[in-house]
């Protein structure tokens, strides 16, 4: 955690010159930063997601893995993509959030299914 929250950090401060890198035009390097700056802190959530799903298949429950990322990475996002954009708010940075969001919830549901089903004594993980 120690290492994503210094990259979290670095990536947060130097957003500008990251975009820059790849593209100068100011529309594109505005919504870059946006991105950078508000998305990067849930790449944390994805080392706890991948992690769980690994311990998940690695523990023979690849159904239970492949069910969450199904829902949240394409059920789940493509009805908040729907409400969001239709009943909400269709601008860049709401719409943008489906990402964090889906790995939000796919997070937690394997944290969820990984502890009922009693892996957390069986594991490296504990």
């Amino acid at each position: 955690l120690v290492i994503n929250f210094t990259i979290t950090v670095t990536i947060s401060v130097f957003a500008p010159a990251l975009v820059r890198f790849f593209i100068d035009k100011e529309e594109v390097l505005h919504y870059g930063v946006l991105f950078l700056r508000n998305l990067n802190p849930f790449y944390i959530v994805i080392s706890v997601t991948q992690t769980y799903s690994a311990a998940l298949r690695g523990a023979g429950r690849s159904k239970s893995s492949m069910y969450i990322t199904l829902g949240s990475d394409v059920v789940f996002r493509q009805i908040y993509l729907f409400v969001m954009a239709n009943f909400i708010r269709n601008e860049a940075l709401p719409i943008a959030f489906g990402y964090p969001a889906g790995w939000v919830l796919a997070a937690t549901l394997f944290l969820i299914v990984y502890h009922r089903k009693g892996l957390e004594h069986n594991s490296v993980l504990a």
